[in-house]
């Protein structure tokens, strides 16, 4: 193997790059010896040296050809290939070691370039794929099921030996480590109030959503909030009387020209929810109009309004719309109307956004908080 990197070297430069190696066996080559073919890669653009001959390595002085200076390169050339294979055979040894550890790197990546067939047959114990089927059912997916169910067979204390108890703990820890929560309490404007832009599909729950939001404790409760109803209709019998019961300011701008006007009023508010209309994604001009409320408003937040009910591939058609304008958190409704609570994991994997908020049920100031993993874990293996 040296002499054969080195005989590339003295054809092609020192630059060469080892691509490949193999050994051909004696009973294939023509004097019956053993040879070693390599493959090496070379910079094009830089010339090659002068063609290799094969080395003189006795104790001889070779005939001289050509001036001194040819002479002094020629003796050079025989010191080093004397020198390689006068080396102990401990030091030829330790050379081939790493160019066949080279070799077995070089084939262990194409095996990772090939996709994920690793593990993608594994067999596992019967509470294992018990649980893997209840995750699929509560809409995971499969790719997602078969992944955390993976991380808990090699997490789970007992490995294959472990009780139903053990792996759901197991699996549990995996969903915390996938579930993204927004920080609710990052966003504050020092000039001006947070305005925070509720934005989705028709039905979706964004008028309630505002409700919950400006209402709970724990989230916009305690601060002075005021929501903005672009209803072409006007605002809703339900927001009227929730304006009444809890003091929550209501502005009706019906009008896109209405909302300049009104962000001259929202100062003195600590926090504005604007309840944009709900339509179609898909309707013509919807998303032209949807652009000039981010325009005129210059929100601190958009949060994308989903709703569990929702099949996942008509939810990802919708939602593909809305991520044009760019929403930095998506808030989740409608548990209650589902029973695939894990259907949570996809969305956040395919939309790459926080949960900011989370809710189920039409009680204002009780069916709603903050993004939280353990209530989705909650529906996913304690109820039912």
């Amino acid at each position: 193997m040296p002499e054969a990197i080195l005989k590339a070297k003295q054809e092609f430069g020192d630059n060469v790059i080892l691509l490949e190696s193999k050994e051909i066996s004696p009973g294939r080559t023509k004097n019956k010896q053993g040879l070693v073919e390599i493959t090496v890669s070379i910079d094009e653009r830089t010339p090659p040296t002068r063609p290799w001959s094969p080395p003189v390595v006795s104790s001889h002085s070779a005939q001289a050809t050509g001036g001194k200076s040819e002479q002094k390169a020629g003796n050079d050339f025989n010191k080093v290939i004397s020198d390689i294979l006068a080396r102990k055979p401990k030091e030829i040894s330790q050379e081939k070691k790493i160019l066949d550890e080279l070799s077995e790197l070089r084939q262990e990546i194409k095996q990772l370039n090939q996709g994920k067939e690793e593990q993608s047959n594994q067999v596992f114990p019967e509470a294992y794929r018990r649980i893997l089927d209840h995750m699929k059912e509560k809409g995971l997916g499969e790719e997602i099921a078969e992944m955390v169910i993976k991380r808990a067979y090699q997490f789970a204390e007992k490995g294959p030996e472990a009780t139903d108890k053990e792996i759901i703990r197991a699996c549990k820890n995996e969903m915390r480590y996938l579930f993204k929560p927004f920080d609710l309490s990052s966003g504050i404007s020092l000039n001006g109030p947070r305005i925070i832009l509720l934005v989705g599909a028709t039905g979706v729950g964004k008028t309630t959503m505002a409700m919950k939001l400006a209402a709970h404790p724990k989230i916009f409760g305690k601060k002075e909030v005021a929501i903005v109803s672009t209803d072409p209709y006007g605002p809703s019998e339900a927001l009227k009387a929730f304006s009444k019961m809890n003091g929550t300011t209501i502005l009706e701008k019906k009008r896109l020209d209405e909302l300049q006007e009104v962000l001259e009023k929202l100062n003195k508010y600590d926090v504005v929810l604007v309840d944009t209309p709900g339509q179609s994604p898909f309707a013509s001009h919807y998303f032209s109009k949807m652009e000039e409320y981010v325009k005129i408003l210059n929100p601190t937040d958009i949060f994308l309004v989903i709703s569990m009910s929702n099949d996942l591939k008509d939810l990802f058609l919708s939602s593909a719309f809305f991520l044009l304008l760019k929403p930095n958190g998506i808030v989740l409704t409608k548990f209650d109307e589902t029973k695939q609570a894990g259907k949570v994991f996809p969305i956040i994997k395919e939309l790459n956004l926080p949960v900011a908020a989370m809710s189920e049920g039409k009680r204002i100031f009780i069916d709603i908080l903050p993004g939280n993993v353990n209530f989705v874990i909650e529906r996913i293996f304690e109820r039912g």
